[in-house]
């Protein structure tokens, strides 16, 4: 058999093709090879007896770039290293459309591959590029090496370096790294997304470190580890910068294919008591709920998902015999019945088995993964790598595609990790095992979903339809003042696109559209919001997830808790985001930090030229200007200097007075805490320029702290109108027309509330403790006083009037799906920021006859930040004996009351002493407001006048009043009857 066709069956071998039937046809060794490829020629000359790429060639914008190229770099695990200058070019040949090299070995040694194949692939898209190395065990492969000096940028895990601002090296695998200008730029995790939430961690030990750094070094490389069924091979495209786009769209539009931007809208029973029954019809009943709510909507719930609990833990992703008891027969024909009404199943699994019985699983012979020092604190998983449990995994997933017809796949828990023989040699392997796992589904085109501990490389696009926001599940961002529980959920979600992606210069190149985010909830105990929410926040906070672009509308609810409104809005924001998907599907996030209350929103331009959609947030009482740059920072399509108009669709109707222009910057103003959306078009503006009649007017009378607002409310405001009063850290009382009003509403801030798995890169700085409360004025008529009334507590507050007019109501539903009732809100600042210092109450000076006699007692206080448990309980103790043990919680402040016993009432004196200890030092925490409360023996209360903070050490970030005597020790806190 010819050495060439030995080299091409491996070759086949490796790819998954049948080398046997492929026609080999030889090219001479003596000439120059150029390999052509639309814009792309890549030039490699025989050099020294071994072929080498001399230059990259743009055909048509005449550019070429030198290459002083190695072609292959191999690193023994003995640290010997290989390039093509130690190889012989010994055959070349053209199969189909891949041109093939073979390079011998020149000097054989032990333990020194013999062979290495290259193969070339013309594609539409560029040159494709594969390396092959057979019969070698474990190396670090780099599948392009060489030098150039032309300027080189990107490079990072799965990321594509840019050379010359002209030519894209674009890894086919999100674990292939790259590096640039001396072999070692970028180091790892040194990009600014890469230090974010929930990432997964590779220690590569400095095996990515370029011992010898040279000036304009490139490499594209990864950690090889052969199993039985494949040899060491990897691959990289070399593709052309897009006319007209800059090297990030070109990507991204490389990356994400046409079935890349399908859409994908379906009920996950995750967050629904009602949907955890999976017996009998349950399932299809949910869904035929969700067919009365959308009928004559024209959206389909394309997949019912269980998530995880619809297996039976002890076998490989077999159906639980409590809701299964037919096994895949019943689970086959749940996905009948759904299909039978217009939908189909999805399953939630992990593909390596993560929250199995992975104990059952070692003894059918499969292998539980050994993880890195990060993944230990996680969960048992078995290894990927281990082909037994592949072939396990593939024979099931063909069956739930093939016969059950699964449509969709969330595939949880991508640990990747498993430490044979090295971390990341390990991690390549398990990420190969996932390829090969998880290629079923891909092949019948069955969405999946890839979630824990991916990360956002381009190249997942080739495994994957979107990958998680590396995010909490669910939860509030309480760092800014905010009443509604909607608003803090969407900031919780937003604040995370705001640290990956809020900075052009170094942002995922990964499309937003394509990120999962975990989807709107709304189920029985009102997860996700407050009982005081109002119908617009429901509409904001869902216009907010659709105008990300996200492709993967989550619905996590339980459609019998979705009130009439909430339909109409659900439903109107999914036609209209459908309306607009050609902008949406290329969106920018834009703007400030979400929960340091500025404002933002996601813009998204048609590739096209022709459209713009933005939909941004004021999360902040004052009004704000967003700057919306219409360039390529934001994908803008357009052309410099095109002029451009843009129509206000929500919350209310109208055209914008403003022109803007390709290459400048277009600014937004926002109403305070307000959503809105835009849809932008080519042309002059052509609003009405007009005044609007004043909705409110005040006047400001005495000084701090009795300054008063005298305020007249417009009769045309028949909508909404809101008191905000925001104090930090303290809510003060609210005097309107000089009584205590009590607040319809009120929330507190929860700082740096971020669940331990995705913290990293998170936390805030400049977030403080607030309160907030809003009243609602409508029993007040339209003329009232507002006064601040100083508390006890040294605070600084402010004070908002909120209001809604009509306006701008549904004008042509034609035009868009939206068609909401309009509505213009406006904020106005009747009292500034101010601090009102703390009026003590005078003090009770109770005679012991009086405190003798009390009927009962209460010792109260705030904590904060204290964790507990193995740093240690917290304990308060009063007059010498121990009353209680302090709550654990977050950096927020909790108020903790204990209702003293007979006995320690029997004790109490003129003058009482308290105490907080702790049995060791490490944790930081603080306590405020220490306090005595006695009910008397005629009912009446008397109080002790409120400690300050005390905080246990001066050096926390969060320190407050004065220190402990020792971190273990409060010290006396005086508490005087």
């Amino acid at each position: 058999m010819p050495r060439l066709f030995l080299a091409l069956l491996i070759l086949g071998l490796s790819l998954g093709g049948r080398a046997e039937s492929l026609e080999i046809r030889p090219l001479p060794l003596d000439q120059p090879l150029e390999i052509k490829s639309g814009d792309i020629v890549r030039r490699l000359e025989n050099q020294g007896d071994s072929f080498r790429t001399t230059s990259f060639r743009n055909v048509r914008t005449g550019q070429s770039l030198a290459i002083d190229s190695d072609e292959f770099g191999l690193r023994l695990n003995d640290g010997r290293f290989l390039t093509a200058r130690d190889y012989t070019t010994t055959g070349i040949g053209t199969i189909n459309d891949r041109i093939v090299l073979q390079y011998q070995i020149k000097n054989p040694s032990e333990g020194l591959p013999a062979l290495v194949i290259l193969s070339f692939q013309i594609l539409p898209t560029g040159v494709g590029k594969l390396i092959v190395v057979p019969n070698l065990a474990t190396a670090t492969v780099e599948i392009e090496r060489f030098r150039t000096k032309g300027l080189a940028t990107r490079g990072g895990r799965g990321e594509p370096v840019v050379l010359a601002d002209s030519w894209i090296l674009l890894p086919a695998s999100p674990t292939t790294l790259t590096r640039h200008t001396d072999g070692n730029q970028p180091s790892a995790y040194s990009h600014r997304f890469e230090k974010v939430g929930n990432h997964s961690f590779v220690d590569f030990e400095n095996g990515d470190v370029e011992p010898k750094p040279a000036p304009g070094l490139v490499r594209c490389f990864f950690f090889g580890l052969r199993t039985t069924t494949t040899s060491l091979s990897g691959q990289v495209l070399l593709t052309a910068k897009a006319a007209g786009r800059t090297a990030e769209e070109t990507v991204i539009d490389l990356a994400r294919t046409a079935p890349k931007t399908r859409s994908y809208t379906h009920y996950n029973n995750w967050f629904d008591p009602a949907g955890k029954n999976l017996k009998g019809d349950n399932l299809p009943a949910i869904h035929r709920q969700f067919l009365d709510a959308l009928k004559g909507s024209g959206i389909k719930v394309d997949g019912l998902v269980p998530d995880n609990g619809w297996q039976d833990r002890k076998s490989v992703w077999q159906p639980a015999a409590g809701a299964f008891p037919a096994g895949m027969s019943d689970l086959s024909k749940l996905s009948a019945t759904l299909r039978s009404q217009g939908s189909s199943l999805g399953l939630w699994m992990s593909a390596d088995s993560t929250t199995n019985d992975i104990a059952w699983g070692v003894t059918q012979g499969f292998v539980k993964a050994q993880p890195n020092a990060y993944f230990k604190r996680y969960f048992a998983h078995y290894a990927l790598a281990d082909e037994n449990y592949q072939a396990a995994f593939v024979k099931q997933l063909t069956q739930l595609v093939n016969e059950t017809k699964v449509s969709y796949l969330k595939f949880d828990f991508n640990h990747l990790s498993n430490v044979i023989p090295t971390d990341r040699h390990g991690h390549e392997a398990e990420f190969n095992g996932f390829v090969k796992a998880t290629a079923p589904a891909r092949e019948k085109g069955v969405f999946i979903n890839a979630t824990n501990w991916t990360w956002h490389s381009p190249a997942w696009l080739n495994y994957a339809d979107s990958v998680w926001l590396l995010a909490g599940d669910d939860g509030f961002n309480g760092n800014w003042p905010e009443l509604s529980g909607r608003a803090q959920a969407t900031t919780d979600r937003d604040v995370y696109f705001w640290r990956m992606w809020g900075d052009p210069a170094d942002r995922p190149w990964f499309p937003i559209s394509n990120i999962m985010t975990h989807g709107i909830i709304r189920n029985p105990r009102g997860q996700m919001s407050f009982k005081t929410d109002l119908p617009r926040d429901w509409a904001d906070h869902v216009l907010m997830h659709y105008g990300r672009g996200t492709l993967l509308r989550e619905w996590y609810l339980t459609p019998a808790t979705v009130t009439g409104d909430e339909w109409k809005s659900l439903i109107a924001v999914h036609q209209w985001t459908e309306s607009r998907k050609a902008d949406m599907i290329n969106t920018c996030f834009v703007g400030g930090r979400p929960d340091e209350g500025q404002a933002y929103g996601y813009v998204g331009w048609s590739r096209n030229g022709e459209t713009g959609t933005l939909v941004a947030r004021n999360p902040a009482a004052g009004g704000a200007t967003l700057s919306v740059r219409l360039d390529s920072t934001t994908f803008f399509a357009g052309q410099p200097g095109q002029v451009w108009h843009a129509r206000m669709i929500y919350p209310y109707r109208m055209e914008l007075a403003t022109t803007y222009r390709g290459g400048e910057t277009a600014e937004i103003s926002l109403p305070g805490y307000e959503t809105v959306a835009l849809e932008f078009s080519p042309g002059e503006a052509r609003g009405p320029m007009f005044k609007l009649a004043a909705d409110s007017r005040f006047e400001l009378s005495g000084s701090v702290p009795k300054q008063q607002a005298a305020v007249k409310i417009a009769d045309f405001i028949s909508d909404r109108r809101e008191l905000l009063v925001i104090g930090r850290p303290m809510l003060p009382d609210l005097l309107i027309n000089g009584k205590i009003v009590k607040p319809t509403r009120s929330s507190k801030s929860a700082i740096n509330q971020y669940p331990s798995y995705a913290r990293d890169g998170m936390v805030s700085a400049t977030a403080t403790p607030w309160q907030m409360a809003g009243y609602d004025l409508k029993e007040q008529g339209n003329d009232f006083t507002v006064q601040v009334s100083p508390s006890e507590s040294t605070t600084n507050a402010e004070v908002w009037l909120l209001t809604e007019r009509p306006f701008g109501a549904d004008d042509s539903k034609a035009q868009t799906p939206l068609t909401f009732p309009g509505a213009l809100r406006h904020t106005t600042c009747l009292l500034p920021t101010t601090t009102y210092l703390a009026v003590p109450p005078p003090p009770s000076n109770l005679a012991p006859a009086a405190i003798k006699t009390a009927r009962a007692a209460v010792l109260a206080l705030e904590v904060f930040g204290n964790n507990g448990q193995s740093f240690g309980d917290k304990s308060l103790t009063l007059n010498g004996e121990t009353i209680g043990i302090l709550p654990t919680g977050g950096d927020t402040w909790t108020k903790v009351e204990f209702k003293l016993t007979p006995g320690q009432l029997a004790q109490l004196l003129k003058q009482n002493s308290a105490r907080v200890t702790c049995p060791k030092s490490e944790d930081k925490f603080k306590i405020r407001g220490v306090r005595l409360t006695l009910t008397l023996a005629d009912g009446t209360a008397a109080k002790s006048s409120p400690s300050g903070a005390l905080t246990s050490h001066a050096d926390w970030t969060f320190f407050e009043g004065q220190p402990f005597t020792q971190p273990t020790d409060s010290g006396e806190i005086s508490l005087g009857l």
